[in-house]
């Protein structure tokens, strides 16, 4: 995949127009869920979103040329992410927005899912999304959130065990 990105990338600095729609389509979807577990707020992952792309346009020849591009796309995520945090210092009710195509019982286990995680400090959150959700490794999280490996192992262990005692509690 990011041989395909690195080719989007080029053409994008090209000036192909249709290449940043096609890299849209493949990517906008994790952009805009990492960008929304960090906010909390639909709207303001919306706003990310499109500037990273707008930031991608103008820099997809740098972009192109790194060794992980999705990786490197991800930090420009995280970075607008927690910039906006700055920014709006606001929270969302909710984690992520819920289907209607879900049935209640699927339904009921997401809505428990999002309340447990919203209970988790962000680090946390970070951790299980870029590892369960975007199936980075320990090692590619900790590049893409700048700290070391053995951190985001222990976040990502403890957020587990949160979780959890979570969901323990809402079944009692």
């Amino acid at each position: 995949m990011d041989s395909r990105i690195k080719g989007l990338l080029s053409n994008i600095s090209k000036g192909d127009i249709d290449a940043l729609g096609e890299l849209y389509d493949i990517t906008a979807e994790r952009i805009f869920n990492y960008a929304h577990v960090i906010l909390r707020n639909k709207e303001f992952a919306e706003d990310v979103t499109h500037d990273v792309f707008l930031q991608i346009h103008q820099q997809a020849f740098r972009v192109a040329k790194v060794s992980n591009p999705m990786g490197y796309i991800m930090i420009m995520v995280r970075n607008r992410a927690y910039n906006q945090t700055r920014v709006e210092r606001r929270k969302s009710l909710s984690l992520y927005e819920v289907p209607e195509t879900y049935v209640n019982e699927q339904l009921d286990d997401r809505i428990m899912l999002e309340t447990a995680l919203s209970k988790l400090p962000a680090v946390q959150r970070e951790a299980i999304y870029l590892h369960l959700i975007c199936g980075y490794t320990h090692k590619e999280t900790a590049a893409i959130v700048n700290a070391p490996v053995v951190t985001i192992k222990w976040r990502y262990g403890n957020a587990i065990k949160k979780l959890k005692e979570l969901m323990k509690q809402d079944d009692s």
